[in-house]
């Protein structure tokens, strides 16, 4: 609908007031009788009159339409400083603008009270969860370290020549420590999905928990694939990495997060073959690349495997994928300012790229 049409209709009942009394008028003269010259004088005199004011209404309106549009294009919350109301009408307008504004005010307070609240509960949740993770794995040390000895307290009252106590004692120490080792293993799978938890809760919040500094890479790297080291190794999975000297602006925290989640998904979705972490150079721009040969991604699950719950072909496969890791990672990626993207191909391993910005950045506490 034009805005002619929309005055018009605004106004209706005033232009057929005002036709209404002009017609009026000029019948009044026809009817006296008053001459023709008269009456044409008078009809000219009154469309005069109703295109004057026809014109300001319409200027009136025009003023008032465009001080709403540049309104509009305010950021929202400038945006209820609306122009003084004319009328009864544009009053309980602004009213009721004014009491919707107020409410949600209301509610956005309200659930940012509710995500802190939420945020600190799984902060503790977390905190307190670490204890018993911390005591199982240390009680499996101890258990270890008691079967070993026990083990090695038999075959010494037993003697060196009873053979077939022997190999059943090594074939239960064997069975023992397999069992330790699953039980290790699900114990990390665990203290990761915490952090997991915690973090998706960060990344969620409105806190701004990040801190930029010169971040060795190598540094960070090894870090990470110690962490992984005794699933690789039970895996069987070689790693490949020479190291490098480069260093990048980034929060190591969070940036270490990522490439514990990158390299969490290569060590899961390979079964023989080997995991390489390499660095690559563009102009402005460094890439951590983990490359595995693993089952590899399809093409078509390639542009959604960043969102969120996705997990894919793959993740069908594997009934514990959750589709949390890759999408946290780029979130995380972004509001540090890097970049993360995928190349895959099916049967033939994954590569993620992780890219940080080269140019020169003032870092200040």
């Amino acid at each position: 609908m034009s805005c002619l049409n929309k005055f018009v209709k605004r106004n209706f009942l005033w232009i057929l007031l005002a036709l209404l009394l002009a017609g009026s008028h000029l019948l009044y003269l026809y009817l006296l009788p008053a001459s023709v010259e008269d009456i044409g004088y008078a009809a000219l005199l009154d469309a005069c009159l109703l295109g004057l004011f026809f014109f300001l209404a319409w200027m009136g309106y025009i003023r008032r339409v465009k001080k709403f549009q540049k309104l509009l294009a305010l950021p929202i919350p400038d945006q209820i400083k609306v122009p003084e109301p004319v009328d009864d009408i544009e009053q309980l307008y602004g009213q009721i603008l004014e009491n919707v504004a107020i409410q949600q005010r209301l509610l956005e307070d309200q659930t940012q009270l509710q995500q802190t609240e939420m945020y600190d509960y799984y902060a503790r949740w977390v905190h307190q969860i670490k204890t018993p993770i911390a005591a199982l794995q240390l009680l499996l040390e101890t258990q270890k370290k008691d079967v070993a000895k026990d083990a090695e307290t038999i075959l010494e009252k037993a003697g060196k020549e009873n053979a077939v106590l022997e190999n059943l004692l090594e074939q239960q120490y064997t069975q023992n420590m397999e069992q330790f080792s699953d039980m290790e293993e699900e114990l990390f799978c665990i203290e990761q999905y915490v952090g997991m938890a915690l973090q998706y809760q960060r990344v969620k919040s409105e806190s701004k928990d990040y801190v930029f500094t010169q971040v060795s890479v190598d540094k960070m790297v090894r870090t990470v694939i110690r962490k992984f080291a005794k699933l690789m190794i039970r895996k069987k999975i070689p790693m490949q990495y020479e190291g490098c000297r480069q260093q990048v602006i980034t929060d190591e925290k969070w940036c270490a997060f990522v490439l514990e989640q990158v390299l969490s998904n290569a060590i899961k979705y390979t079964k023989h073959g080997t995991i390489r972490i390499r660095i690559e150079q563009e102009p402005n721009w460094l890439y951590i690349v983990i490359e595995d040969q693993g089952i590899g991604i399809r093409k078509e699950d390639i542009p959604r495997v960043f969102e969120k719950g996705y997990s894919g072909y793959n993740g069908h496969e594997d009934k514990r994928s959750t589709g949390i890791g890759l999408y946290l990672s780029r979130q995380i990626l972004e509001k540090l300012g890097h970049t993360i993207r995928i190349e895959s191909e099916v049967g033939k391993g994954t590569a993620v790229w992780i890219g940080f910005s080269m140019k020169q950045i003032n870092v200040q506490d």
